[in-house]
């Protein structure tokens, strides 16, 4: 599986092979989508995980800590 980083630096590639061949709208559709693609990257990292296992186990642990939960 190929990383974010290593898919935009193969797009950047292409872009810069389409520059030198005078392929205008090739070249900026590779360039909207390097940024399309960057944008959602950031936007999936800003986005907290949510990980529904670790917050039961935390659940758990605090109502049985408290004794609202008995230990089996």
């Amino acid at each position: 599986m190929m990383t974010i980083r290593e898919i935009i630096s193969k797009l950047e590639y292409i872009e810069n092979k389409l520059d030198k061949k005078s392929t205008q709208q090739e070249h900026e559709l590779v360039g909207d989508l390097i940024d399309t693609i960057i944008a959602d990257d950031l936007q999936l990292h800003e986005t907290p995980s949510v990980n529904e296992s670790k917050i039961l186990d935390t659940i758990f642990k605090m109502g049985i800590e408290s004794g609202q939960i008995g230990q089996a």
